[in-house]
């Protein structure tokens, strides 16, 4: 089995070992922080998105936390929607497309972080149309740190 190796994969694989083995824990010795995903329509409560710029490829911005929590894993939704020239009649080849980016950064209650994203492959530059780019925040992980 070939699993990503994130901390949400690892606490619920160590949950279920100790679940199998409860010999195995000993409040000394397991630390597993207290995180949980944000349902989606809680999320604008949670961060801020601010100052984004959109140059070519390149997307930036500021990531708030508004939160009383450490936010991790911010994931964003990056679009780049193709608007052809002539919406009559548009051509067969659209290049739009949508990405998910998942900032690397923790936030820490109140702070911020900036983020970048390229976009890879480069955005075609074409003269049929042109692209709008959007950028929302979809989800985090609050983090409690308890013991």
């Amino acid at each position: 089995m070939n699993l990503p190796c994130t901390p949400r994969v690892i606490a619920t694989l160590l949950a279920v070992g100790l679940a199998i083995h409860p010999g195995l824990a000993r409040s000394a010795d397991v630390f597993v922080s207290a995180e949980r995903v944000v349902p989606s329509e809680r999320v604008a409560e949670g961060v801020a998105l601010r100052d984004v710029t959109v140059d070519g490829g390149v997307v930036s911005g500021v990531l708030a936390n508004t939160s009383g929590k450490v936010l991790r894993d911010v994931q964003l939704l990056i679009q780049h929607d193709w608007r052809w020239r002539s919406e009559f009649r548009p051509g067969e080849d659209n290049p739009s497309r949508a990405v998910y980016y998942v900032v690397p950064e923790e936030i820490p209650p109140g702070g911020q972080t900036k983020f970048t994203y390229r976009t890879d492959p480069p955005l075609p530059e074409r003269s049929d149309g042109h692209f709008d780019t959007s950028v929302r925040v979809v989800g985090f992980v609050e983090v409690s740190g308890a013991r």
